[in-house]
């Protein structure tokens, strides 16, 4: 099912501007509730491990958290609180990317559930420590954590639905 999509390097130069300014993107053009940015997000982090070179996920892992942290809709008041996040979920989407990336001879379900779970566990252990540390409100707990899991979990069989689609057109 997982190809990497070969591309010349005009192309490959085009993907590296425009996935970034995208995933930067997302929480503005999809200025919703967090189950729906975070579960466009994270479909695009699957969509582009599973399709695209590696070697420039860094800026696909980071910049939809700057987004979301800049537009501030996301949190809405508790937006500063985010910042405290930061480091997390960046580490979060990395393993989320790593993992589903090294289960790539696994059934594409599994390689969604684990990398989602390995995901979640990190989120939702930086809120149950910061709000147990009385840095960041007990709401941080649900967003870090359940709602996390679901849009992962969501991101990851839309991803699934898009390459179903993307291998019916263009085989």
């Amino acid at each position: 099912m997982q190809k990497t999509i070969t591309v010349s390097k005009a192309d490959l130069l085009h993907l590296e501007i425009t996935l970034p300014a995208l995933a930067f993107a997302i929480p503005f053009i999809v200025s919703g509730p967090q189950w729906l940015t975070g579960t466009i997000v994270n479909c695009f982090l699957f969509l582009f491990v599973a399709r695209l070179p590696k070697r420039n996920a860094l800026p696909i892992v980071i910049l939809p958290s700057l987004g979301a942290l800049f537009h501030g809709v996301v949190f809405g008041p508790f937006t500063p609180f985010l910042t405290y996040f930061l480091p997390f979920i960046w580490l979060g989407n990395y393993l989320l990317v790593f993992t589903f990336s090294l289960m790539k001879n696994q059934n594409y379900f599994t390689q969604v559930v684990v990398s989602s779970t390995i995901k979640f566990c990190l989120l939702v252990s930086s809120a149950y420590l910061f709000y147990g540390l009385k840095i960041v409100p007990k709401m941080f707990i649900t967003s870090m954590g359940l709602i996390q899991l679901i849009t992962a979990l969501t991101g990851g069989i839309l991803s699934y639905i898009i390459f179903q689609l993307m291998n019916k057109k263009y085989g």
